[in-house]
Formats: C-alpha cells, structure tokens, sequence
C-alpha cells in the first residue's frame, strides 16, 4: 500500500518541485508556464485522454452511474459554492461565480491525470474523460454566463442575450480538441475499431508528455505565488478538499458505482483546484487573489 502511495505521490511532487525550482533559480520565467499549459491543454493532454478513451472497454464507458457521480460531486459542489458566495460572504454575482469555480474545479489535467494513471494505469484517464467532459459541457459555459450576467450592472445597462452567450460557449467547447478528440476515442470503442498499431504509438509519444510537462507547468506557475489566508481561502478550501470528495463518495453510494471508478470519482474530487481557474479569476478582474491562494495552498496540502 505505501509503494503504491509513493508510485503516485512521489512523482507527482518531484516534478512540481522541479518546476518551482526553474522559475527559483530563473532558468524560466512565471510567464513561460502560458507556453507550456498551452502544449498540454491543446495537444498533449486531449491525445491522452483520445488514447485512455480507445483503450478502455465500452462496457466500462458505457457507466451512466459514474458519469452522474461525477456529475453530482462536480456540480454539486458548484451549486453550493455559488450559494455560500452570494448569500453568506454576500458577494456580487461575478464574484460568487468565481468562487464557484475555484471550489468545484479539480485539476485533472495537471495533478489528477498523472495520479490517476500510475494508479490505475491507461483505464485512470476515464475520471478525467468524463469529469472535462462535464466541466466542459456544464460548468465553464455555466461561469461564462453568469460571469456576463454579474457584469449587467455596470456602466452600458444593456442585458447580454443569455441564450446566444450560452450557445456560443458550448459550441467553443465542443470544437476544443480536450472535448471532441476524447469524443472521438469513445465513438471509436464504442464501434470496436482497433487502430493500427503505428497510429497508436504516434498518438502514445505526445500523450506520454501530458503528464510530466502539466506537473512542470504547474510548479513553474506557482512559484512567485503569494500566500494568504482569510475567510475566503479557509472556505474554498474546506468545500474543495473534504466536501467535494465526500460527495463524490456520497455519489458512488446513491448511484451504485463500485471498485476502481469509486476511487478514481473520490481522487478526482480529491486533487487540487484547478489553475484554469485562476485564469479565468484573471480574465474578468475578480477574486483572484483569493483564487491564487486558493490554488497555491490546496495544492501543498495535496
């Protein structure tokens, strides 16, 4: 049990490090983290998630249970940081909105993809599979609207159009290859169409880099980072780090999910808040001192 702990663990915080180190002792600057996110978020992680796809079983995909545990412990937490935002801090509604995003984001990309893999090996990337699919579907289009919603009240008066904002921003994310390469993986298992094995190891040599260079890219952005903690930060934290994985929990129980994808469901409500969300904290000018904080000190308690 303790091999398998450090086989998962181990790895993971010794290229953080490695990444923090480089920006320490300025072989990269913060900056260049950008470059490297962007090789994994566009080619190297969507192809990992295409080969974890056509590698696992339909019998496995096809687990409507696991996708709505998913889907609850996700949402769910959304919901009910966007509630404690709004009601009890008492924040605007852009602002509560990106609280919601720091609590119910998990990295998958950078940190749980990697855990997940050395873990459970190739059939580990089906938590990230689903879970980016939801994010992606539900919970980024959902924080873009009500991003522009919370934006009403300032200077021009006029209301977006919701549907057309909400249009817009599925049909981004379906074009995204993180979500349609992954798409294409499922349709091709689900049809039993086995790649040739030349295809296969060409898509293996940049899915190989997902992993290592996300963890780089991750240690490289947190470095330089500043350390606060307030009511804010406790609170995403708690919500992030010991709700999100109970409901997670609480989601195999209601929806009958067992074995190896209950524990991928807990691990990925487990890790880190993802550092998308600081992006997007960045983008609209709100909470992002929060947010950083948020992502810098739930990643070292991880």
């Amino acid at each position: 049990m303790l091999n398998t702990i450090l086989n998962g663990l181990l790895p993971v915080a010794f290229v953080i490090m490695l990444g923090w180190f480089s920006g320490r002792i300025g072989l990269l600057k913060h900056d260049d983290a950008g470059v490297l996110a962007t090789l994994v978020i566009r080619f190297a992680l969507p192809f990992a998630l295409f080969e974890g796809a056509v590698k696992t079983s339909p019998d496995k995909l096809h687990n409507l249970g696991f996708a709505a545990c998913l889907t609850l412990g996700l949402m769910g937490t959304y919901l009910l940081a966007l509630a404690l935002g709004r009601f009890v801090f008492r924040h605007d509604l852009r602002t509560a909105t990106m609280q919601a995003l720091v609590c119910a984001f998990p990295d998958m990309a950078y940190f749980g993809a990697p855990i997940l893999a050395s873990v459970f090996g190739p059939e580990g990337f089906l938590a990230v599979l689903v879970g980016n699919l939801i994010t992606s579907i539900f919970m980024l289009p959902l924080t873009i609207v009500l991003t522009n919603l919370g934006g009403t009240g300032e200077a021009g008066g006029e209301k977006p159009d919701i549907l057309r904002i909400f249009g817009q921003s599925v049909a981004r994310a379906v074009i995204n290859p993180i979500v349609w390469l992954p798409i294409s993986g499922m349709v091709l298992s689900f049809a039993h169409v086995t790649l040739p094995e030349p295809v296969l190891t060409s898509v293996d040599l940049i899915a190989k880099a997902a992993g290592g260079t996300s963890l780089f890219a991750l240690g490289l952005m947190l470095y330089g980072e500043r350390f606060m903690i307030n009511a804010n930060v406790l609170t995403n934290l708690a919500i992030k780090n010991f709700f999100q994985p109970g409901l997670m929990a609480v989601g195999a129980v209601l929806f009958g999910v067992v074995g190896a994808p209950a524990h991928q469901a807990v691990i990925t409500g487990a890790v880190p808040t993802a550092t998308a969300a600081a992006m997007f904290a960045l983008k609209s000018r709100t909470y992002t001192a929060d947010a950083t904080a948020t992502i810098l000190i739930s990643t070292i308690w991880a």
